[in-house]
C-alpha cells in the first residue's frame, strides 16, 4: 500500500473515535480497539514508509502521532471520558475548581494527616491505610465509570453529560490526593 493510500487510513485531522474506525460511544470493546489500532498503526508507521517522498513521509509521522494519541486516549476509560466531554463542549476543569461534596470530608481528613506527618506528628501507619482506601476507592470509581459507559454507551444528553464530568471530577481529586499521600510518605 502506497504511503498516501496508508495515510487514508488515518486522517490526522479525524476525532480520535474516527481515526481508529470505531463507533463515538464511551463504551469500547478494548480488543477490538487493540486490534484496529494494530492494524492502523502497520500500515502508516513511519518505517514502512523510509523510501516515499518527504512530503509522505511528513503524512506518515502525523498519521502515526494521530493513532497513537487516539488509541491512547481512547483505551483509558477517564482520558475517554475527559474526550468525550471536550467532544461535547465541555471540559474537566470548567466550572469544575470544587472539591466533590462526597470527597469533602476525606480530602480535610488525608490533607490533615499529611500535614502532621510533614511536621514530624503524624502517624504514617494511618497515613498508609488512608493510601490504601483511597487506591481502592478509585479503582472502585474507575471500575464504576467504566460499568457506566456499557449503560451510557452513547451518552451526550445533558443530565449524562453532568454525571460523567462529576464522576471524572472525583477520580481526578482521588489521583491528586494519592499523589500528595505519595509524596508526602516519600513513595
Amino acid at each position: 500500500m502506497s504511503t498516501a493510500a496508508a495515510n487514508r487510513v488515518v486522517d490526522p485531522e479525524a476525532d480520535h473515535f474516527a481515526v481508529l474506525g470505531v463507533s463515538r460511544r464511551l463504551y469500547l470493546d478494548l480488543a477490538d480497539l487493540e486490534a484496529r489500532y494494530h492494524a492502523a498503526a502497520r500500515l502508516v508507521h513511519p518505517d514502512h514508509h523510509h523510501a516515499a517522498g518527504p512530503a509522505e513521509q511528513v503524512r506518515s509521522l502525523a498519521a502515526s502521532a494521530a493513532l497513537n494519541q487516539a488509541y491512547r486516549t481512547l483505551r483509558d476509560p477517564v482520558a475517554r471520558g475527559r474526550y468525550w466531554l471536550e467532544l461535547h463542549g465541555d471540559a474537566l476543569g470548567a466550572d469544575n475548581n470544587r472539591v466533590p461534596p462526597e470527597l469533602a470530608a476525606l480530602v480535610f481528613e488525608v490533607q490533615e494527616q499529611l500535614a502532621e506527618l510533614r511536621s514530624g506528628q503524624g502517624d504514617a501507619a494511618a497515613v498508609a491505610a488512608s493510601r490504601a482506601a483511597l487506591a481502592e476507592r478509585l479503582a472502585t470509581s474507575i471500575a464504576d465509570l467504566e460499568r457506566r459507559y456499557v449503560e451510557r454507551a452513547t451518552a451526550h444528553d445533558p443530565a449524562a453529560l453532568a454525571d460523567l464530568k462529576r464522576r471524572l471530577s472525583e477520580i481526578a481529586y482521588l489521583r491528586t490526593l494519592l499523589r500528595d499521600v505519595d509524596a508526602a510518605a516519600g513513595s
